[in-house]
């Protein structure tokens, strides 16, 4: 027997408003999903590509490592190794195409070092006392590097959550131009607490005579003007104010690919976080 119209058309609805739902929250594993058009940042439009542009931020924990001295004196230790953290801000952008991304950054950066180097202890014998001590002496190196640094990166989405949140891996290389390279270097002397350097050559002191200053605030010797270096890293892009403002979220590792000085093994490599702060055009 044939089932009237009315009857058909109605029981296919029935049917259609008894299928459950999907859930707008979907992980999606290699490429983007395909997105429905759109005006806001994260969106996109009829055209696959897109260009955003903001400010970036960010700090960095530096590791300066080699066996270098600066002073060229024999009471001086190699320095093996020192660390500090800087800062950087700049601008940034994306020139976005759904699944991939080229991503500039141009930044002023603050690459800070430490250095500490415990000189071997000797026995100084006290005439006015009679009795011999340990003279314990550590040498320190403080600098400042500065860089204006330009990098290009290639980025890559491998996850996608809720066509919403993009977790992407991102690589390029890198060249700066060093503004900037001083360095403070001294000996502190530690033990005894009641001696003083005899300080022969007439150097600064500090610290009621316990400190020796070799080099005050000085240029450092044979620094190198550029420096170049590979970044890489993972990012997160999340979208801000009903998505007009994409913020991305890194971390990065950036390998020097040259020494900081040309007379010397000294290397430079960091760890950086930084947040980029996107807007489209």
């Amino acid at each position: 027997m044939k089932m009237p119209l009315s009857r058909f058309f109605l029981s296919a609805c029935i049917a259609f408003a008894a299928v459950p739902t999907v859930s707008d929250a979907q992980i999606f594993i290699g490429t983007k999903p395909d997105i429905k058009p759109g005006s806001t940042p994260i969106e996109f439009d009829q055209s696959p590509s897109r260009m955003l542009v903001g400010p970036t931020i960010g700090l960095n924990r530096n590791y300066h490592t080699g066996g270098f001295r600066i002073i060229n004196d024999p009471i001086c230790p190699f320095f093996q190794s020192g660390s500090g953290v800087g800062f950087s801000a700049g601008i940034t952008a994306e020139y976005d195409r759904e699944y991939w991304s080229i991503i500039p950054r141009i930044t002023y950066q603050s690459r800070p070092g430490e250095f500490r180097q415990q000189l071997e202890d000797v026995q100084v014998f006290i005439p006015d006392e009679g009795i011999s001590v340990t003279q314990s002496v550590t040498a320190k190196s403080f600098v400042e590097y500065r860089i204006l640094n330009a990098e290009v990166m290639f980025k890559h989405d491998v996850v996608v959550i809720d066509n919403r949140v993009f977790v992407g891996l991102a690589a390029g290389p890198s060249v700066a131009y060093v503004l900037d390279g001083k360095i403070t270097q001294a000996q502190d002397l530690e033990e005894p607490l009641n001696a003083r350097f005899l300080n022969p050559l007439d150097l600064p002191t500090d610290n009621f005579g316990r400190r020796l200053i070799y080099a005050d605030n000085a240029d450092i010797p044979g620094r190198n003007s550029l420096r170049f270096s590979l970044k890489a890293g993972m990012q997160v892009e999340v979208g801000l104010f009903d998505d007009q403002i994409m913020m991305t979220p890194g971390i990065y590792y950036d390998f020097g690919l040259n020494n900081v000085t040309s007379n010397e093994n000294w290397d430079l490599n960091s760890m950086m976080v930084q947040v980029d702060f996107r807007h489209a055009l």
